[in-house]
């Protein structure tokens, strides 16, 4: 999981544990509100209805107007009235019907006008007769909530029906909006939280692109000195490190070149003495010796002194170097009377390869060298050039292992081949010192490539695949 995800998912997470805990009491007192209101209103409305069927002078068609005025205002509340006679006008349901016997008229009559002989009130005056207090009776579905009164024709009784259902449907309409609210507050925190992890990843996403570039070699990158306090710090320490790695390679480039430069004096020493010697086989044969090494150690010098910037982050075009090298070396491989051929088989008119152009030069002129050197004079030449994603490198599994832009380099003769001896540094059965190879070896192996022998019908084959300037990928050894 991505920092990112981390964070978002851990807003979320909270803000979401707490409207969970706030929700549960805000559901709880939500519905005992909605049905404390509910009743509240059912008595108020039956009351009404009470108070005006309780008038001395209201008949049934009064009854029934009033009733059904009521009941087409609020169908939430049916209203019940259950006449002297056992009828019933309104919703008329059974509960009231069932339950309308039960209640005592005379009692709460008896109550109610000792209540108003205590505060000096004429009961004869009222122009309503007495009602009973409100009775909450609990049945099936909900409850009731009803009046008895005196009313012109006899003592009846008003019903009014409250449904748990109904009361149900208010709760969820009302935390059906706490819901709707609590979504937009949950979208707002991980919108929040998304910005903040954002500008905190933004930072480390520097870092970890500063260090890939000190990966491949670019000593130059460095974190900037932004963010938060502890992706600083981080920043601070990968450019200390960069720092120290860039000194130790320029130490460890000084030390090789003066390391160099001190062999000189041993090796001009030996070159004195060889000259003293008088003319013979032997003699000659160390001279060639001494042009060898003295050959190498230039170009060991030349590479220790390269500017310190320059293949920081290699890379030259292959097609470019090979057609260079085989130019360079045509007019030998004409004088011998072989014929050359080079084939260009990429996908684009350059194959930018990992290396810097004088290690690629060096290592097609160690190939071509070992050509002529260890070849008859009129055996063929040929140098390839293709894409391995395209082309294929021979060996039926290099595709699966590369991605695309990785080239290969192929040099080919119709000599006797190259054994697989060979590839061990220093090692060499034709009298050479064994570098040339290795040397070839070094520069594949620097773009994350290997160097391969091969034998196709007559062509001996030595083939160098090269991964492509921005490639971090490391062939295995087959």
């Amino acid at each position: 999981m991505s920092l990112r995800t981390s964070i978002v998912a851990l807003a979320v997470g909270a803000a979401a544990a707490v409207l969970l805990l706030f929700t549960v009491p805000v559901a709880l007192s939500t519905l005992a509100a909605e049905g404390d209101e509910a009743e509240q209103e059912a008595v108020t409305l039956v009351q009404g209805v009470a108070d005006v069927v309780s008038s001395s002078t209201a008949d049934r068609g009064d009854i029934e107007a009033v009733v059904e005025r009521a009941n087409g205002r609020r169908n939430d509340t049916p209203v019940t009235v259950v006449l002297a006679d056992g009828t019933s006008v309104g919703a008329v349901r059974e509960e009231c019907a069932s339950v309308a016997l039960d209640v005592d008229v005379e009692g709460d009559r008896g109550d109610r006008e000792s209540r108003d002989d205590d505060e000096g009130r004429d009961s004869d005056l009222d122009e309503l007769l007495p009602t009973t207090e409100v009775d909450d009776v609990d049945v099936d579905g909900g409850h009731l909530v009803r009046v008895a009164a005196t009313g012109a024709g006899g003592d009846v009784v008003v019903c009014g029906y409250v449904s748990d259902a109904q009361v149900r449907e208010a709760v969820t309409e009302r935390l059906g909006a706490l819901a709707l609210a609590a979504v937009v507050v949950l979208l707002v925190v991980a919108a929040a939280a998304l910005l903040v992890a954002r500008r905190m990843a933004r930072h480390l996403v520097v870092a970890t692109a500063t260090a890939d570039r000190l990966s491949r070699g670019d000593l130059a990158a460095r974190v900037p000195d932004a963010g938060p306090v502890e992706v600083r710090r981080v920043g601070a320490a990968l450019n200390r490190l960069a720092g120290r790695i860039d000194e130790l390679l320029t130490q460890e480039r000084e030390s090789a070149a003066d390391l160099s430069h001190r062999l000189r004096t041993p090796l001009m020493a030996v070159r004195l003495d060889v000259e003293s010697l008088e003319e013979s086989a032997a003699k000659d044969e160390l001279d060639a010796d001494l042009d060898v090494l003295e050959r190498t150690l230039t170009a060991v010098i030349a590479a220790a002194r390269r500017p310190q910037r320059e293949g920081v982050v290699p890379g030259c075009d292959a097609v470019e170097v090979v057609r260079a090298r085989l130019d360079y070396w045509s007019p030998l491989l004409e004088d011998q009377g072989r014929s050359t051929s080079l084939v260009i088989a990429v996908d684009a008119t350059q194959a930018p390869v990992r290396c810097a152009a004088e290690d690629l030069a060096a290592a097609i002129d160690a190939l071509l060298e070992n050509v002529v050197a260890h070849t008859g004079e009129t055996v063929p030449v040929e140098v390839e050039i293709a894409s391995v994603d395209s082309g294929g490198g021979g060996d039926g599994g290099l595709e699966d292992q590369v991605a695309e832009g990785w080239v290969r380099v192929e040099v080919r003769d119709q000599g006797p081949g190259v054994p697989s001896s060979a590839l061990q540094r220093g090692r060499s059965d034709r009298g050479s010192s064994g570098l040339g190879l290795d040397i070839a070896r070094a520069c594949a192996e620097s773009t994350g490539g290997r160097l391969e022998l091969d034998r196709i019908d007559e062509w001996s084959v030595v083939r160098l695949v090269l991964g492509p300037a921005d490639s971090q990928v490391v062939l295995t050894s087959t």
